[in-house]
């Protein structure tokens, strides 16, 4: 990926030895469209540089609304955020492109309502990304590092998070299904490696909540181009890694705990949490380490 300061040189060797790291915003924007999961509407995303210390802020016109766990107002098999009206779906994906390629500052145009659900997948969101490449700011990177243990449940599911110096998520999938069973994934954050070993792992759904999904009005645009479907005999397409259904709950993470509004230092255990639970995690490390109303990313739309 390439990485330009704003001047068009590099940063001093001795900030990086001193372990120094910058912001960084889009190179030039990129524009992504596809159907929405749940909406099954045309959608469109334009991915626009922004400024040091703005975050990522979605908009569409007028309305705005940072991706920020405060916003969150929806984990019903996605992630949507919203303020005074204004409603973005399953923002997951693009937030783990983003937060995994180093892109801290970005204005996330939406035309659509939703985010496009492309190949089910971060793997487009990156490739666009690394397309244009990003560009260094001036600022540091915001990081969160927590000082003492954090544990989140519900019911048979948890995420436990202790003191570390960089992220690491190990995720275990525990399902009653042949085809499933109990799976495990560990994985260090790291923008080198996001692309190729996280991003291109793909959402899926058991045949039998399909029907469930669709009368509540969720996946009316999912199909197996973008979604792996699993029976109880077989999937609808072959897996592009063998535990590729963790590394997808693993790249959920990732986009949800980006919803803090800064880099995480921790090291984290997430035993069959999806959304809610994720967002639920992220609200509490912002409670916990007093940095809930951190500026200048929570001045936009945050409730």
């Amino acid at each position: 990926m390439t990485i330009l300061s704003v001047d068009g040189t590099r940063r001093t060797r001795a900030a990086r030895e001193n372990g120094v790291v910058f912001q960084a915003t889009l190179a030039e924007r990129v524009v992504l469209s596809g159907k929405g999961l749940h909406s099954g509407s045309d959608t469109t995303v334009e991915i626009h540089p922004a400024p040091e210390n703005t975050g990522i802020v979605f908009r569409h016109g007028l309305r705005t609304v940072a991706g920020l766990a405060s916003n969150v107002v929806d984990t019903s098999r996605g992630t949507t955020i919203g303020f005074n009206g204004f409603r973005v779906l399953t923002i997951e994906h693009l937030m783990a492109a983003l937060h995994g390629s180093g892109v801290d500052n970005a204005y996330v145009e939406v035309h659509g309502g939703e985010t496009p659900a492309l190949d089910g997948s971060a793997a487009p969101y990156i490739a666009a990304i690394e397309s244009v490449g990003r560009v260094e700011q001036e600022a540091e990177r915001h990081r969160i590092s927590i000082t003492e243990p954090i544990c989140v449940r519900r019911k048979d599911s948890f995420i436990l998070a202790v003191p570390a110096s960089e992220m690491r998520i190990t995720y275990v999938l525990d399902y009653d299904h042949p085809m499933i069973g109990c799976q495990t994934s560990d994985y260090v954050l790291s923008e080198n490696d996001f692309g190729s070993k996280i991003a291109p792992a793909r959402t899926f759904v058991l045949y039998e909540e399909v029907a469930e999904l669709l009368d509540r009005e969720l996946a009316r645009g999912g199909s197996v181009e973008n979604v792996i479907v699993i029976w109880n005999d077989r999937m609808s397409s072959p897996l592009r890694f063998p535990d590729e259904l963790v590394r997808h709950k693993v790249m959920d993470i990732v986009g949800d705990l980006a919803l803090v509004g800064a880099y995480l230092n921790a090291e984290i255990l997430a035993v069959r949490s999806g959304h809610a639970l994720n967002i639920e995690f992220a609200k509490e490390v912002l409670r916990t380490t007093g940095s809930a109303n951190c500026e200048p990313l929570s001045a936009l739309g945050a409730n």
